[in-house]
């Protein structure tokens, strides 16, 4: 379902959980508000998730974690709170995740190297707090780690000279 670049407005309905089949969702650059619900997370089907661009707010739902068939999330450019839910280490097949320009909080969870499909991290521009973990050193696929603009603290951890794949990399 291809609906970005709208003008649409008012919140996702949580009945959006209910399109099991569904394999693409694009709901970016519109004026939607409120939560992203966690029916969402039944939505097992879903490859490709764009919703970047528009004034969600809240936090990222647990559920997330049940979409395992899911390689693009795009939640970026929002106004998403609160930390990002370990469970996020249970998306395996992920290849690209944009959480970016949020309010997100807390620190990055060491579940996300679990993550062994990712090419790409992009988690700049939040207030992420905390250590890079090490187990981002796991992540042998990765091309690009955007880590700019948080509130990191500590040193950058050796595993990150396992990055072979590395071709791109700002966490300052």
């Amino acid at each position: 379902m291809h609906l970005a670049s709208n003008a649409l407005n008012g919140t996702i309905p949580s009945e959006i959980g209910l399109m099991t089949s569904l394999e693409d969702l694009a709901l970016d650059d519109n004026a939607l508000t409120g939560t992203i619900a966690s029916e969402i997370g039944v939505m097992t089907s879903l490859i490709n998730l764009y919703l970047y661009s528009n004034d969600l707010t809240g936090t990222i739902p647990s559920e997330i974690g049940l979409m395992t068939s899911l390689e693009i999330i795009y939640l970026d450019s929002n106004d998403l709170t609160g930390s990002i839910p370990s469970e996020i280490g249970l998306m395996t097949s992920l290849e690209i995740i944009y959480l970016g320009g949020n309010a997100l909080t807390g620190s990055i969870p060491s579940e996300i190297g679990l993550m062994t499909s990712l090419e790409i991290i992009y988690l700049g521009g939040n207030a992420l707090t905390g250590t890079i973990p090490s187990e981002i050193g796991l992540l042998t696929s990765l091309e690009y780690l955007y880590l700019i603009e948080n509130e990191l603290t500590g040193s950058i951890p050796s595993e990150i000279g396992l990055l072979t794949s590395l071709l791109s990399y700002d966490i300052c």
